[in-house]
């Protein structure tokens, strides 16, 4: 899927992020070269276990969950240059670079931390808001 060029927007419909059928929001929406997410979580936080997951695998989930919109959209996670983490503990912000790590290389998005004190859901400790655009590529970023 090319990046819309006459200004329409392309509301992205991902399987395995799917909206609740009376949402009032889009999880994706493609409006030129820009990708527009709604804010990720990782919910339901269970594993098949029933017990919460960590705010690592709740990180990693979500990552995975931006990426396939990211790739419906015709994109992938090189073309994020922002993001910004919502978490419920600031002390989490370790396991935050380990997830930086864990998927980007070279040269990393900008980024923004923060602590809330709670979610919508229980049992989730980490929120993520990822911008993209479909005519950059941070792999090919440059250093001055």
């Amino acid at each position: 899927m090319s990046p819309n060029q006459n200004g329409n927007v392309l509301h992205v419909k991902v399987p395995s992020v799917p909206e609740p059928p009376n949402a009032t929001w889009s999880n994706c929406l493609v409006i030129g070269s820009e990708v527009v997410m709604s804010g990720v979580t990782a919910n339901p936080v269970v594993n098949d276990q029933g017990e919460t997951l960590s705010t690592h695998d709740q990180g990693t989930r979500i990552m995975e969950r931006i990426r396939a919109m990211l790739q419906a959209a015709g994109g992938d996670l090189h073309n994020i240059y922002k993001l910004v983490i919502y978490l419920t503990n600031a002390e989490d912000k370790i396991i935050v670079s380990q997830l930086r790590k864990q998927y980007f290389t070279g040269i990393f998005p900008c980024s923004t931390l923060v602590e809330v004190s709670a979610f919508a859901f229980p049992g989730l400790s980490i929120e993520i808001d990822a911008f993209a655009r479909l005519d950059i590529d941070l792999r090919q970023a440059h250093t001055s």
